[in-house]
């Protein structure tokens, strides 16, 4: 039987077992909320976790590095293992300080490298509701082959595209492109509250984010009674770190919404607050808007902030 591993190097002398399999829900969660987006192209990948179970081979101790595995059994699920080794990879470089609190909860400390999202030889395109592995002479599939001479004009162009940027859904689904955002931010503004907490989580997770959606944000997860606290709280914050402009922008936005909205700008802009550029002015403003919710009534997440501040 072929395979292959996805290994982190570790520390520490907890229970890296019980570690793994922690990490590995994450790393298959991060996976298959992406898949959605991509529909029935991906139901054969998910298909291939039926009975499997990466993390099921036993750690040895005094190993510093833990592992999953994909297996290939008679070489027919190449694509597949390599696919999902490729996605492990996106998803720790992409919720490095995620997955290495989950492995800390059982004694494993992550020592990196952290990997590159977009590291690896492998890449993906969608084609006639498949997902293949690019190769130099052809396309791959889990028992299929689809040569490159076989394919039409559109195709070859899609698959040029894939060999310079993955065209797998993950990770087109980290890159702000016009359709995959407007798609997500119609998730977000939707009545079905799942996916407008997936469309959070999304957004928190792609390389840049639009101003435009960092309100969205705001105000969507400001509803009173509709979501918990941190379904928008976290993707909020993660998300004002990289959208330019966004310390005055959720300044302005946060006497507009509500109670719940405005703890969520104030607990965003903290980490801003202490980026260089900000000026004594700024601050100060900041300050005063902690107080001034404190005050009005009687903000938890005001009231912590001032006292981490001192």
């Amino acid at each position: 039987m072929g395979g292959i591993g996805f290994s982190i190097s570790i520390d520490g002398d907890g229970d890296v077992d019980t570690a793994r399999v922690a990490v590995w829900e994450e790393m298959r969660t991060f996976a298959q909320w992406f898949h959605v987006l991509g529909g029935k192209a991906y139901d054969e990948l998910d298909h291939y976790l039926d009975g499997l179970e990466p993390a099921a081979e036993p750690h040895r101790a005094g190993d510093r590095r833990m592992y999953w595995w994909f297996p290939s059994p008679a070489g027919s699920c190449l694509r597949s293992m390599l696919a999902w080794a490729h996605w492990c990879a996106v998803a720790v470089a992409v919720d490095w300080e995620r997955v290495g609190y989950v492995a800390r909860r059982h004694g494993a400390t992550i020592t990196g490298p952290r990997p590159e999202a977009t590291a690896g030889d492998e890449r993906f395109v969608v084609l006639r509701d498949r997902l293949w592995l690019v190769e130099d002479d052809g396309l791959r599939g889990d028992n299929l082959l689809l040569p490159l001479d076989e394919l039409t004009e559109e195709e070859t162009g899609r698959v040029g595209a894939a060999r310079k940027r993955c065209g797998c859904v993950v990770c087109a689904g980290l890159r702000p492109d016009p359709e995959i955002l407007a798609a997500v931010l119609a998730d977000l503004h939707g009545a079905d509250d799942g996916r407008a907490v997936q469309a959070a989580w999304h957004l928190e997770r792609m390389d840049s984010v639009t101003p435009e959606a960092l309100e969205a944000l705001v105000r969507v997860g400001a509803q009173p009674g509709r979501f918990h606290y941190d379904d928008f709280s976290h993707p909020i914050t993660r998300c004002a770190g990289r959208v330019p402009g966004a310390w005055t922008q959720l300044m302005a936005l946060a006497p507009e919404v509500g109670h719940d909205g405005r703890d969520m700008a104030l607990q965003a802009l903290f980490p801003l607050y202490r980026a260089p550029q900000r000026t004594e002015d700024e601050r100060d403003a900041y300050r005063a808007a902690l107080r001034a919710a404190l005050a009005e009534y009687r903000s938890d997440t005001a009231f912590y902030l001032l006292k981490d501040l001192g």
